[in-house]
């Protein structure tokens, strides 16, 4: 950050990105340079005198190319990300003479090819020709493979803060990614494309930017609890819980609160159809998640016999996703009235069984697995929804037509009327997980007037899902749960956009080089202690009344106080459990559910965590209820030494509006 301006346009790099690039290139054009006189002798004539200029202009090029190499690593690492950035500002004119000198090389290369090949030379030397040739290749190649690389970082327009421009950019970026779904057309791709502009419009972010700033914010988040706890005296010196030596906290330092039986029954009823939203994702996430015994929980329900052709639809010819998810439910064959493998962009895969046990129809919808669903995923504008229910109610738009398109689907056929027809005393429920869980909760809105006992599971729904009117509809019938870190159920429009404002702030008060952040974190096995991070630091530069940091966040502010428009505030269904970390005993990790307040949640906003996303995956939410669903196995946390108030490490001093007045 910022942005490479070269040859009057932008790149998808940032002048601080060409460190490890740099010394890459020093070592290849080193490792080149010293091979071709340890293995050529550049004063013998053997091969004829094209041959010997050849070799000796590829060596004076691979000199020079490694020198600038390295004075561009040098450069590149000057500065912080967004502090002192104008030491880099030779960054642009070291690759204008490095391309350049690649192309000679290229052209070298080529010249010495056709030396070797016209007028046969070395036809006494066939090794020294073999080897010439080889070399001659790996310049073409190399050279080949550096253009290619800037082509894919070219990006086509310098006027990125000009709306449209930045628009039909993000439209043109999507239509490439996409260009293989069949169904999507352009009121979906516009519908995206404004949405991803309103998100990053005003932005000099390049990917490893974002890397970096996680990187920052969660050093961040550690060093300000570690303070927050030795304030309170709650730490020992060696950073223990006082009490439990055994026991460390962790940074999610939550009081604790026992669930109340209204809640440990939910917890229970989450627990025990945990299975089925597991069963929706088929044989992918079976075998990811069963990668030593999936091949023989496959077979096993091959072997107890799978369902019929005629309610298996879009499965591949072994059923291998109905195989699955017999394994994954404990279910037989005969269960399963209707499964749909494939999604689409207006509906996901979903399927419809029973369970004898629970006296229960079972509505199943999967999360993201496809890239009609990331598409379903990234339409994240509101619409309304639910007006025959409630007035003012709000949805994810993308969710809203995913639920409505199942409702479609299963009324076009009669499934649910065909199952209540069958078993007329059983209750209907409808869950999911992520995408998934969102459809479902939408779906039991929509459905709650039709079948009055109908219930709804949420496993890790979207964050941005609902408004508060519909929270507050839906609060009798609809269960959600959520686990640690998770960035799904805290993601919306409004907390990315929080998000990326603290990590731009983060970023303002750092004068730690990217690639130090990026290889202490790539390198270093310490994920607690950041030897890279300064807390008095950092506070001490927020602390100054106006100064450099503060400077650069006012202008950012201005830049997009034009092109932000404000959205209504999503939440995920209101009824939520939260499974908390709460510490290691040992090597095992404590985890504890709390009833949280989703308002609270969205609130605390992104955390960036390591497992932010590992948090999200099926299996890993699966074994986090298997774990906490029995009070009895849970650890005894009276007198734990957990901190009497949540210290949120996100609520910095950054006040937009006093900055703005700045």
């Amino acid at each position: 950050m910022p942005k490479l301006i070269l040859w009057g346009r932008t790149w998808m790099v940032g002048t601080d990105d060409f460190v490890f690039p740099g010394i890459r290139g020093f070592v290849i054009n080193c490792a080149i340079a010293v091979w071709i006189p340890l293995i050529f002798n550049l004063g013998s004539d053997d091969c004829g005198q094209g041959v010997k200029e050849y070799l000796w202009a590829s060596f004076a090029l691979h000199c020079t190319n490694a020198v600038l190499c390295l004075a561009l690593a040098f450069t590149s690492s000057r500065g912080g990300i967004l502090l002192q950035a104008s030491k880099r500002e030779m960054v642009p004119t070291l690759l204008t003479i490095i391309c350049i000198l690649t192309l000679f090389v290229l052209g070298v290369a080529v010249w010495g090819l056709l030396e070797l090949l016209r007028h046969d030379a070395c036809n006494d030397h066939p090794e020294d020709r073999h080897w010439l040739m080889g070399t001659a290749i790996v310049q073409v190649t190399l050279v080949t493979c550096t253009l290619c690389v800037m082509v894919l970082d070219y990006n086509c327009s310098n006027d990125v803060l000009d709306p449209a421009e930045y628009e039909l950019m993000w439209k043109t970026r999507c239509k490439r990614a996409f260009c293989f779904v069949k169904d999507a057309d352009e009121n979906l791709f516009e519908e995206i494309a404004k949405v991803m502009a309103g998100i990053f419009s005003g932005l000099d972010f390049v990917v490893s930017d974002i890397a970096a700033g996680m990187a920052l914010l969660h050093a961040y988040q550690i060093a300000v609890i570690k303070k927050a706890q030795k304030n309170a005296n709650l730490l020992t010196d060696k950073g223990k819980a006082t009490g439990h030596p055994s026991i460390s906290l962790s940074h999610e330092a939550r009081p604790i609160q026992k669930l109340s039986d209204q809640a440990e029954e939910d917890l229970l009823i989450l627990h025990q159809f945990s299975g089925y939203f597991m069963g929706a994702y088929g044989w992918p996430l079976h075998i990811y998640a069963n990668p030593m015994s999936w091949m023989g929980k496959l077979c096993g329900s091959c072997c107890k016999g799978l369902p019929s052709r005629d309610v298996v639809h879009d499965d591949n010819c072994c059923k291998c996703n109905s195989a699955a998810w017999m394994a994954e439910t404990k279910a037989d064959k005969e269960n399963l009235l209707y499964s749909s493998w494939v999604s689409k962009i207006d509906r996901p895969a979903f399927y419809i069984c029973v369970d004898h046990d629970a006296n229960a129809v079972i509505l199943g919808i999967r999360g993201t697995l496809s890239p009609e669903d990331c598409l379903t995923d990234a339409n994240a504008d509101v619409m309304p929804f639910g007006e025959d229910l409630v007035e003012g109610g709000l949805c994810h738009k993308g969710i809203g037509i995913a639920a409505r398109g199942v409702r479609k689907a299963v009324d076009s056929e009669g499934l649910l009327e065909n199952a209540f027809r069958e078993y007329p005393k059983y209750r209907l429920i409808i869950l999911g997980h992520s995408l998934g869980a969102g459809t479902a909760a939408l779906l039991s809105i929509e459905l709650k007037s039709k079948y009055p006992n109908l219930l709804g599971l949420a496993y890790s729904p979207p964050g941005g899902l609902m408004n508060s009117v519909l929270c507050e509809h839906s609060r009798d019938y609809i269960l959600a749960l959520g686990l640690g870190q998770d960035i799904v159920p805290r993601a919306s429009i409004n907390t990315v956009r929080n998000f990326r404002d603290r990590m731009l702030e983060t970023f303002a008060h750092s004068e730690t080089p990217k690639c130090k952040i990026l290889g202490c974190c790539c390198f270093s096995s310490d994920t607690k202690e950041k030897a890279w991070f300064n807390l008095e630091k950092t506070e001490e530069r927020r602390s100054e009344p106006y100064n450099e940091s503060t400077h650069l966040i006012s202008a950012y502010l201005r830049s997009i106080q034009t092109i932000c428009e404000p959205t209504v505030q999503l939440y995920p269904p209101s009824r939520y459990i939260h499974i908390m970390r709460v510490g290691k005993q040992g090597s095992t990790e404590i985890l504890h559910p709390i009833s949280m307040n989703v308002e609270d949640l969205m609130d605390e906003g992104i955390l960036a965590s390591t497992s932010m996303v590992f948090d999200h995956f099926p299996h890993t939410v699966m074994r986090a209820i298997n774990k906490v669903v029995d009070p009895n196995k849970r650890y005894p946390l009276n007198g734990f030494g957990m901190p009497s108030t949540y210290v949120n490490p996100l609520k910095t001093s950054f006040t937009p509006n006093a900055v703005q007045a700045e």
